[in-house]
C-alpha cells in the first residue's frame, strides 16, 4: 500500500469509499438472505452474518468516530474482497455466475491506493484465480446453485448490478477528474498571475530607478533625495515581493489578505512621487485632486499603491501623448471611495475594450512612443480590486465626442471601511 497515504488524500476518496460501502453493504444483506432463500443453503450464514456486520459498522465507525482513514480504507476493501471471493467460491468458482466481479478489486484499490493498490490488486485475482482453478482440478470447489435458472437469474442479477457499479463509478470518476483539472489549470493561473506581477509591476518600479540611476549619473552627483527615492524604490520592490510571496499563500488558502483599514489620501501620496517619474521622462503632468472627506478603505497598500493603482497610472503614460495631462480624483459617493484616473491620449480600440479584462486574450500594444507593455496589467488590477471588495469599469474614446473627451477614464470604487 501507499505509505505517503495522507489524512487529505483519504478526504479526496471518500465518495468512492461511500459507493463501494453502499454496494458492498446492500450486496452482503442481499446474500445473506438469498442463501436461505434460491440457494437453500443456510448453513453459510453463519459465516456471512458476522462479515455482513463487519462490513457496515466497521469502515463508518473508523472513518467517522475514529477518524482512521487508512484503516478504515483498507477494513472496507479487505472485508468486501473477502466477501466477494467467498460468494463466487461457493458459486462455482471460476464458473460462477459472478466470477467477473474479480475485475472491479484493481480498480478499487487503485482509486484508494494509488500504483501500488493496483498491483496488489492484479496479484489478488491471479492468486484468487490460481486458487479456484486447483479446486476445479481436484474437484473439490463447492457449487450451491441448484439448478440452470438459478444460475440464469443470479448470471442477470450481476450483469445488472456489476453495470450500475462501472457506469455510476466511471461517471463519478470522470467528474472527479474534470473538478481536479479544473482546481490544477485555477492553481496554474494563479501562479502565473503572481509571476506577471514579479515581471508588470516590478519591472515599473525598477524602470523609475533606473532613471533616477541615469539623471544621478549625467549630473555626476547624487542628492541625498535621489538617494532617498532609489532607496524607497528598493523597499518597493522587497514589499512587492513579499507580497507575491503572501499573494501566493492567500491562494493556496494557507492565510488572509492582510486588510486593514487605511487613508487613501495617503496611498495616493505615496504613490505620487512613482506616478510622476513614469510621467516626467514624456513631459507629462500630474494632477492630484483628493476630497476632504476621511476617506479610509480596507486594504493592503502594496497591493492598492503598487500593484493597482500605478499600474492604470503606467498605462495612462503609456498611452498619453508628450506634454498631456493625466487627472487623479479620489472622493466618496455615501458608500464607497470612488478613484477616478482620466488620460487624454489614444484611447483604447473598442476590440481590446471588450477582452481588456481577459487575461487569456491578446490585448497589449505599443505605447506613443513605442512603449511596449505584456497586456497582462489590467487582468491583475480587476482580479485584486475584486479582491478588495471593489469594482473598476473603463470608459475610453479614441475621438472626441459632444460629452466625452478623447482618451480614458478608469474608476475604481472601494469600499468605506467602517
Amino acid at each position: 500500500m501507499n505509505k505517503n497515504f495522507s489524512v487529505d488524500d483519504h478526504r479526496k476518496r471518500l465518495l468512492y469509499m461511500q459507493i463501494m460501502y453502499a454496494f458492498g453493504a446492500f450486496m452482503s444483506v442481499f446474500y445473506v438472505f438469498r442463501f436461505s432463500g434460491a440457494f437453500n443453503s443456510p448453513q453459510y450464514t453463519d459465516v456471512m452474518t458476522p462479515l455482513s456486520v463487519a462490513i457496515i459498522l466497521g469502515p463508518p465507525s473508523l472513518w467517522y468516530y475514529f477518524k482512521l482513514y487508512r484503516t478504515a480504507a483498507v477494513s472496507l476493501l479487505v472485508t468486501l474482497i473477502s466477501m466477494m471471493i467467498m460468494l463466487i467460491y461457493l458459486t462455482g468458482g471460476l464458473f460462477a455466475p459472478g466470477v467477473f466481479w474479480l475485475a472491479t478489486i484493481p480498480l478499487a484499490t487503485a482509486i484508494l491506493f494509488g500504483t501500488r493498490g493496483a498491483i496488489s490488486g492484479y496479484f489478488i485475482i491471479f492468486a484468487t484465480c490460481l486458487v479456484f482453478w486447483l479446486n476445479h482440478q481436484m474437484g473439490v470447489a463447492p457449487n450451491i446453485i441448484s439448478s440452470p435458472d438459478v444460475f440464469r437469474e443470479e448470471m442477470t442479477l450481476n450483469l445488472f448490478a456489476f453495470f450500475g457499479f462501472t457506469i455510476l463509478t466511471t461517471h463519478v470518476y470522470l467528474r472527479k477528474e474534470a473538478v481536479y483539472t479544473q482546481t490544477l489549470r485555477e492553481k496554474n493561473n494563479d501562479v502565473e498571475n503572481l509571476l506577471r506581477i514579479l515581471l508588470h509591476d516590478i519591472a515599473n518600479t525598477l524602470s523609475s530607478m533606473t532613471l533616477q540611476l541615469i539623471r544621478a549619473k549625467e549630473e555626476q552627483s547624487t542628492s541625498t533625495t535621489e538617494l532617498e527615492k532609489m532607496e524607497r524604490a528598493v523597499h518597493e520592490i522587497n514589499n512587492l515581493l513579499t507580497q507575491v510571496r503572501h499573494l501566493k499563500a492567500v491562494k493556496d488558502g494557507k492565510t488572509k489578505l492582510p486588510l486593514r483599514p487605511m487613508s487613501l489620501a495617503k496611498i495616493l501620496s505615496d504613490i505620487y512621487e512613482n506616478a510622476e517619474s513614469l510621467a516626467n521622462p514624456k513631459g507629462i503632468k500630474l494632477s492630484l485632486e483628493i476630497g476632504r472627506e476621511k476617506m479610509l478603505v480596507n486594504a493592503e497598500k502594496t497591493i492598492l499603491g503598487n500593484v493597482v493603482l500605478l499600474n492604470i497610472i503606467s498605462n495612462a503614460v503609456k498611452f498619453s501623448h508628450p506634454g498631456d495631462r493625466i487627472d487623479i480624483r479620489a472622493f466618496t459617493d455615501n458608500t464607497n471611495v470612488v478613484i477616478e484616473i482620466q488620460d487624454y491620449g489614444v484611447g483604447i480600440p473598442e476590440a481590446i475594450q471588450k477582452n481588456l479584462f481577459d487575461i487569456g486574450s491578446q490585448t497589449n500594444r505599443a505605447g506613443t512612443q513605442g512603449e511596449k507593455g505584456t497586456g497582462y496589467g489590467m487582468p491583475l488590477v480587476k482580479e485584486y480590486i475584486q479582491m478588495l471588495g471593489g469594482t473598476i469599469t473603463v470608459i475610453s474614446r479614441e475621438s472626441a465626442t459632444t460629452s466625452q473627451p478623447q482618451g480614458t477614464v478608469v474608476t475604481l470604487r472601494l469600499p468605506l471601511a467602517d
